[in-house]
């Protein structure tokens, strides 16, 4: 009896472990392994709107950046009293800036009117002996011939190149577009603007108006931007560091690794492969990331590529070798620069930047109630400038003019190294040269031009791309980049 007993449990307990395989099989089968997040390099603006809007439509995402904070290149320094200095971007419209100002009214935080022109006692300086001179008012012929051409450039710009502005200029970039800022209006019969637009464009990082491709300045200075830096009117100034530090907490669900560096992408296989480091203690350690899909979210040059150890194919070379960047600097420095005056390098003739040599190009005055002004410096596009080189310069030449200007008697101060609060290097404003845009008319999908070669890289090896380079390194075309990839791929 005991054992026919014992049988039968052996049989009963054969059938149940029998059973649960058979189950445990099943389940596997109806419930596969999770797929990969999509994997986010870059937590700028382009980075966050991307994984804010694959989060809407029900993916995955996490979020890698290198710097210790979210924002990209919306940065800012803090002083002793809490009060900001942009080290990036700093001004806004509402007209022009729509998605930006969503992104403003959602992250609880105020903006302040700001007068682009007329609200400050400007001068220039001369970095090599550091002689000062008042920047002369405008003449009245001078104005009279700007309030004849801004209408007729509000025209033009409403005709000739509004229909391609989209992201990645899906629609074509037509040769007229290519040429550039200088040549362009020269060719439209244009004096004056050419002229005043020559520091809006310098000074902000966007570089020589007779080298930039005239497609990027229309993108930049819309009408009501352009009106703004005649003194029309307003534009805003807010905390863009803060804003995106505050949006992200409320709108990315995504792990976001800040002071992460990416040291190596594979994408063999079907499921690319992210290796990159994270602080550890004293040191740093390894770490992977497999990806069902990667968003570069930073500008696209081939020596950031590298750098982050991508393994290009010929075609993604091909393209990327083509991105010009500018070294763009920009600082908080304790300086003697009085409410409501500014410095701006000085040049050679009117219709040309100051030189980049890497010299400070601009310092400002933003708060009232601070002793800290905001210095940008511009070096050559895509050569290497070295930042301890670049913070020497800065050092030196505004230690010859650390003074109120106004004060023709008044002595300049040295500065020493603990003036200098922050300082940064940007490689700002990724585009394409003239050459490198043109075979693109029409938006002909099978074009030459480097936008339609770059809409058909979009998705190969399942890779996106999104930037500033989408339009323009402004915050308003970095978030419409990031928006797009996900809306037209995802």
């Amino acid at each position: 009896m005991r054992s026919g007993v014992t049988s039968q449990s052996s049989v009963r307990f054969l059938i149940s472990i029998l059973t649960t395989t058979f189950f445990l099989s099943q389940s596997a089968e109806a419930w596969p392994h999770k797929k990969p997040p999509v994997c986010i390099i870059g937590a700028g603006p382009a980075g966050l709107t991307a994984a804010n809007r694959l989060e809407e439509k029900g993916y995955k995402a996490v979020i890698f950046e290198k710097q210790p904070e979210v924002g990209g290149k919306c940065q800012s320094y803090y002083d002793e009293l809490g009060i900001f200095h942009p080290l990036g971007a700093a001004f806004y419209s509402n007209a022009s800036y729509p998605e930006t100002l969503k992104v403003i009214n959602n992250a609880d935080i105020g903006s302040v009117p700001f007068g682009l022109a007329g609200d400050r006692q400007q001068f220039r300086y001369n970095y090599t002996n550091g002689d000062i001179t008042p920047v002369p008012a405008l003449s009245v012929q001078f104005v009279l011939q700007i309030q004849v051409e801004i209408p007729r450039y509000a025209k033009l710009w409403t005709q000739k190149f509004a229909p391609y502005s989209a992201p990645n200029y899906k629609n074509g970039v037509p040769d007229e577009l290519t040429v550039s800022g200088t040549e362009w209006f020269a060719k439209n019969n244009f004096t004056a603007l050419p002229i005043l637009l020559v520091n809006p464009l310098a000074l902000y990082g966007y570089g020589d108006i007779r080298v930039v491709p005239i497609l990027y300045i229309l993108q930049y200075m819309t009408p009501d931007i352009l009106t703004g830096f005649i003194g029309q009117h307003d534009v805003y100034y807010t905390d863009f560091h803060l804003a995106w530090k505050n949006w992200s907490r409320k709108f990315i669900k995504s792990p976001i690794h800040t002071s992460s560096e990416i040291r190596c992408i594979d994408r063999a296989s079907d499921t690319p492969t992210i290796k990159y480091t994270s602080p550890h203690g004293n040191f740093y350690q390894w770490k992977q990331q497999k990806c069902s899909h990667i968003i570069f979210a930073f500008p696209p040059s081939i020596t950031n590529l590298e750098r982050a150890g991508l393994d290009l194919t010929e075609e993604e070379n091909n393209l990327f070798k083509e991105v010009v960047v500018h070294n763009y600097f920009s600082s908080a420095v304790n300086f003697s620069l009085p409410t409501g005056v500014s410095y701006i390098a000085a040049s050679n003739n009117p219709r040309n930047p100051p030189p980049n040599d890497g010299e400070p190009v601009a310092v400002l005055r933003l708060s009232p109630t601070s002793d800290i002004s905001t210095s940008w410096s511009w070096g050559k596009d895509n050569e290497y400038e070295s930042e301890p080189r670049t913070r020497d310069l800065l050092q030196a030449s505004l230690s010859k003019i650390n003074k109120d200007p106004r004060n023709v008697t008044a002595q300049s101060m040295p500065l020493d190294g603990a003036d200098i609060r922050a300082f940064r290097k940007w490689d700002y404003f990724p585009h394409f040269g003239s050459d490198a845009l043109r075979g693109c008319d029409a938006g002909d999908p099978k074009g030459d031009g480097a936008y339609a070669r770059l809409n058909r890289l979009q998705g190969k090896k399942k890779t996106f791309w999104a930037s500033g380079l989408a339009g323009m390194e402004i915050v308003e075309w970095a978030i419409r980049g990031g928006q797009d990839v996900v809306d037209t791929h995802f």
